[in-house]
């Protein structure tokens, strides 16, 4: 037989003998270790880590049949070259980037709070510096809302030299941005963008340090339906994509709870035109509301429906906890119910003196923006000090990391590199918002792989 044909052949053998799955999708099954958080017996790309979120076993889709492959339980791998490239010569900075929201637009006011906090940890660490260290360099970029701007900053950003960047807000832009970071492979530390969808491309350059809807979700799911009774829910939300996948999850939990929302409306933010929305809430006979939007324009919807005689439980994502929601809503945001990080009021010493430091330099107290841009700073900050100015070090330090303590709390990080930190829930009550504590999620456990 010719040399050539025999070598085919051994080839074809080698393929044949080698498990594959639909999709590519690798045909290694993973066993958990049942009493930790990953199985520590495998390579760290094969670990199996909770599922999505750690959704709750009842909100999962087609729970009651075991599906061929589970996604995002493991994380994707990242086998390029480039960890034993020398360091660059003649470095005067160490550059990061940041990626903000348009100032103008409606996360402007967001997105400087973010900047605020990321700005208090390069101040810190320029103070904590040794001689022998390079400073920091802070790449500044503001976004513009022309759809694709975002992608050109992240270019800008390479061409700068920077060893990672931060941001942003925006779903939108962090989409495309984050598709940027795999093609110029630098690392990504998202600190505010709650979108679901976003980390759903794996894509093995992002960490996002901001806890995503899908907790807020399941957690507004389960407090409606178990803690509450309510049966019949409609949900009101603003004509965004922020509105659309912020809401998402939740109306899918619910609809496997037993209750499909009654009614599902949008308005487009600013409206002033809503009486089709509040006719159609108030000829459903509803029992709770779940609204998502900006928090103004909430306000104004919830201040309305109780003029209209409403009284349905109202529920809502943390940005409710804004001051332009009580402003605009008035007596109607008493008992209204949120999802939120955790209790500003905290009193370990983390937090606290956190915001001492931060109001000294600012004036003002920190929310959640300012605190997960600095845990998101010092994070990046920290991988860099830790394996020097080179991209893919940094990259392999992040993606190798399981659990983190920051300023706003403990994290742990699932299979794609989102952090699934239990969330906490408030009640306006008394012109106030009073807190509730988070469940107990110290150890979640991984769902192992399809058997095969």
């Amino acid at each position: 037989m010719p040399k050539l044909a025999i070598a085919i052949l051994a080839s074809l053998a080698a393929v044949l003998a080698c498990p594959v799955s639909m999709g590519g999708a690798p045909t290694n099954s993973v066993t958990p270790d049942p009493s930790g958080l990953i199985a520590d017996n495998s390579a760290p790309a094969e670990r199996a880590y909770p599922y999505y979120a750690n959704t709750p076993e009842e909100l999962i889709p087609f729970r009651g049949i075991e599906p061929y492959f589970r996604y995002w339980t493991t994380r994707l791998p990242f086998r390029g070259p480039g960890a034993a490239y020398p360091d660059p010569k003649g470095l005067k900075t160490l550059r990061v980037g940041l990626l903000s929201p348009n100032r103008k637009g409606p996360e402007g006011p967001r997105g400087e709070r973010t900047k605020k906090g990321i700005e208090l940890a390069f101040i810190e660490a320029e103070k904590a510096r040794r001689p022998d260290q390079l400073p920091f360099e802070l790449v500044y970029k503001e976004d513009s809302p022309q759809w694709g701007s975002a992608a050109n900053i992240a270019v800008e950003f390479k061409d700068e030299d920077v060893l990672g960047f931060l941001g942003t807000i925006d779903g939108d832009a962090t989409h495309v941005a984050l598709r940027v970071a795999l093609k110029i492979e630098t690392y990504m530390i998202n600190t505010s963008d709650p979108d679901p969808t976003l980390t759903e491309t794996q894509i093995p350059w992002l960490t996002r340090v901001f806890p995503d809807d899908r907790q807020q979700c399941f957690r507004l799911a389960l407090l409606a339906m178990r803690e509450r009774g309510c049966e019949r829910v409609a949900i009101l939300r603003e004509d965004s994509r922020p509105g659309r996948v912020g809401v998402m999850h939740f109306a899918n939990y619910i609809r496997r709870l037993g209750h499909p929302p009654v009614q599902h409306f949008n308005y487009r933010p600013g409206a002033a035109d809503v009486d089709t929305q509040i006719e159609g809430i108030k000829a459903a006979n509803v029992d709770a509301v779940v609204f998502y939007g900006q928090p103004e324009d909430i306000g104004r919807l919830a201040a309305r429906l109780r003029t209209e005689g409403v009284k349905a439980q109202f529920f809502g994502f943390d940005r409710l906890k804004e001051d332009g929601f009580k402003k605009t809503a008035g007596s109607a945001a008493e008992g209204t119910t949120i999802t939120y990080f955790s209790n500003p009021g905290r009193t370990d010493s983390p937090w606290v003196d956190f915001v001492r430091r931060f109001e000294r330099r600012y004036g003002e107290k920190p929310d959640v923006y300012a605190a997960y841009g600095y845990d998101g700073a010092r994070l990046m900050i920290e991988a860099i000090r830790q394996v020097g100015p080179n991209r893919y070090r940094v990259r392999d330090y992040l993606a190798s990391l399981d659990e983190w303590d920051g300023v706003t709390g403990h994290m742990i990080f699932d299979g794609r590199w989102d952090n699934i930190v239990p969330i906490s829930t408030a009640q306006f009550h008394n012109g106030e918002w009073v807190f509730n504590p988070p469940p107990d999620l110290k150890n979640p456990k991984p769902i192992p792989q399809a058997k095969r």
